[in-house]
């Protein structure tokens, strides 16, 4: 039995969702997945939290699992090739070039190259790896169209996962999964922010 103080934690946070208007609500977790797709920016977002939340507000009976689904993966593909064709606006910038074409880093950079479909595809399933390959695939010349259709796979699979693990989660635990994910979502947020703090505060 969850203690007194998580119920009611619980009870205020569906309580604070059902008061949100549903369009607000998809547009907030669009939001969150095009940003996971964004080079740095999706490096410090709790973007899979935001899909397992779309997951169990779907299973809740909020709106559809199809239309998270969805709504997520063509969020995350947009904002990955937005990520991508940015890589290819900045890739004669002397950082990125330094950073792609370094002997030091060739063998990574080898590697990349040779297995660009797994990294850009599974790669969506790692949330630090989720946006970082979409600017450096630009600046190591692969063709748009190709990362175009590995991007949109990999932003799928990505979906399909967040969604399902949310939907499944909630089927067991009840609305109770909601008030959980959300809470996790918030501590991954603050942890970000303090890290920010403490980074900046050291290097000063």
């Amino acid at each position: 039995m969850m203690p007194l103080t998580m119920i009611e934690i619980s009870n205020s946070l569906i309580l604070f969702i059902q008061s949100m208007a549903i369009p607000l609500q998809l547009f907030a977790i669009s939001i969150f997945s095009f940003a996971e797709g964004l080079p740095v920016v999706g490096s410090i977002l709790p973007g899979g939290t935001v899909a397992l939340l779309a997951g169990s507000l779907s299973a809740a009976g909020y709106f559809s699992p199809f239309v998270a689904f969805l709504l997520i993966g063509l969020s995350s593909f947009a904002g990955d090739m937005a990520g991508f064709f940015m890589g290819k606006r900045f890739k004669e910038t002397p950082f990125i070039k330094k950073i792609v074409t370094h002997e030091k880093h060739q063998k990574t950079w080898d590697l990349f190259d040779r297995h660009i479909a797994l990294i850009v595809i599974f790669g969506k399933l790692i949330p630090v790896i989720r946006s970082t390959p979409s600017l450096f695939a630009a600046a190591r010349g692969v063709k748009a169209r190709r990362y175009m259709l590995l991007s949109f796979i990999g932003s799928l699979l990505w979906a399909f996962v967040g969604v399902f693990v949310g939907n499944v989660l909630t089927q067991y635990l009840g609305k109770k999964a909601i008030a959980i994910i959300l809470i996790i979502l918030i501590i991954s947020i603050v942890a970000v922010i303090v890290r920010q703090i403490i980074r900046k505060h050291t290097n000063k």
